[in-house]
């Protein structure tokens, strides 16, 4: 992979983590059940998490598997998201 397609993927990778980290924290300002506050408040903290992975603090393979989730998981789930709004 070239460093210009690692730069994009990067690029990328950072976006899809930060809108499923607003998307949680969207949501976790609209729910008042106090379990669900606390799922999304654990999911927020992951996501950030995976943005400290990106950002160097984490291992290749630790990176090579988080590029895998964002692009195969994340990613259909934003797409869908938008797709109906």
């Amino acid at each position: 992979m070239s460093a210009a397609e690692q730069a994009m993927n990067y690029d990328l990778a950072i976006d899809i983590i930060n809108l499923m980290k607003m998307m949680a924290s969207d949501e976790k300002d609209k729910t008042t059940d106090e379990t669900k506050r606390k799922a999304l408040d654990e999911k927020i903290d992951m996501y950030c998490y995976e943005e400290s992975v990106l950002n160097g603090n984490g291992d290749s393979t630790a990176l090579l598997s988080l590029y895998d989730k964002v692009f195969n998981f994340y990613s259909p789930i934003i797409k869908e998201t938008y797709a109906n709004q």
